[in-house]
């Protein structure tokens, strides 16, 4: 069990404003890096057509957002098919509530473009190659027309599903979704995890490594490109657990990182252990009945900033190149709540 007191809030909100603290010593000055977003709202633009012509007339105006995001999935033969989709997903009120509490939340979702704005900064200034995406939200009725979904990369274009990141005030949330994860499913998280998602291009892995441990480093890879894409993002939605988890799992670290090694987690590759260890889940109750579910992804982050640490000639680009975790424990000379 977590051997957790009150007491050591305080002390834990102090080591969390130092460690923040001496990041920004670390953190890039990127003034001079231009990078301009724009967004396209999709919701509106749908939602303003009304018959079968007008529908056809805007695919045919739009073949990238025809070819890559409504037919992604595959699921419509033919234009005249898809055509029919569309006018009966916009037929539905629902789906309009959809788009209208999403217009609530986000108004014009000025907030939004600026962070994704800053983080682009942070991500051309690691990788000068980096082409800035066009950016699009949509609202799709949680994908249940065949097109949409949370958050879609398609390379040179990005679409941002809001009705999924709406939050508790929405009429309807997402379907079948536990509430573990629909508390992640809010405007706050919804820049952070379409950085994330971005983290799949430079994050290479070895897809042959079906271990907790290469699943730990991949996802603690994740979670670094998030911290210097966002640097002044709390760490709490970097590793989407509450202040008080937070501070549990911190305190906790070494005994965390005990269970794993006692009980030879690291290199079992068994898709159960996985789930139970890495996976989304509302607990980790292997360990303790109240220690949150995603604890591989989090010591696999502080493995990972441990490597950093100790391997000064080795940068953050090399890191996301690096595949071999296994080299990346052993190097990063990890020890449990050893932060300096």
């Amino acid at each position: 069990m977590y051997k957790y007191t009150y007491l050591l809030i305080l002390l834990f909100t102090l080591s969390f404003y130092s460690c923040s603290t001496d990041n920004e010593e670390t953190i890039p000055d990127v003034s001079s890096i231009e990078v301009n977003v724009e967004v396209r709202h999709l919701e509106d633009e749908l939602f303003a057509l009304e018959t079968r012509d007008q529908i056809v007339k805007y695919l045919v105006e739009n073949p990238e957002i025809e070819q890559k995001y409504f037919l992604q999935a595959r699921l419509y033969p033919t234009r005249e098919v898809l055509v029919e989709a569309l006018y009966d997903f916009l037929s539905k009120p629902e789906n309009d509530t959809l788009r209208m509490d999403a217009k609530n939340v986000y108004g014009d979702f000025e907030k939004e473009r600026k962070q994704l704005e800053d983080a682009f900064k942070y991500i051309k200034y690691y990788y000068p190659e980096f082409k800035v995406p066009k950016v699009y939200t949509s609202v799709s009725g949680f994908g249940n027309w065949g097109f949409g979904g949370d958050v879609l990369d398609f390379g040179d274009m990005i679409v941002l599903g809001i009705d999924y990141f709406t939050g508790p005030t929405a009429t309807f949330t997402v379907p079948e979704t536990p509430g573990y994860i629909l508390k992640r499913y809010t405007p706050e998280y919804i820049v952070p995890f379409t950085v994330q998602i971005l983290s799949n291009r430079f994050n290479q892995v070895n897809d042959r490594d079906r271990t907790v441990l290469a699943q730990m480093i991949a996802w603690g890879k994740a979670y670094e490109f998030v911290d210097r894409a966002m640097p002044y993002l709390p760490d709490t939605i970097k590793a989407g657990y509450s202040k008080r988890e937070l501070y549990e799992v911190q305190y906790n670290e070494g005994y965390i990182w005990s269970h794993f090694v006692e009980n030879e987690l690291l290199y079992k590759s068994e898709r159960m252990t996985v789930k139970r260890y890495v996976d989304d889940r509302p607990t980790t109750s292997e360990i303790s009945g109240d220690s949150p579910g995603r604890l591989g992804r989090w010591l696999g982050w502080q493995i990972v900033e441990s490597y950093l640490r100790n391997n000064k000639e080795q940068d953050f680009v090399s890191l996301m190149k690096e595949k071999d975790a296994r080299k990346i424990l052993q190097k990063s000379k990890y020890k449990p709540n050893n932060r300096k």
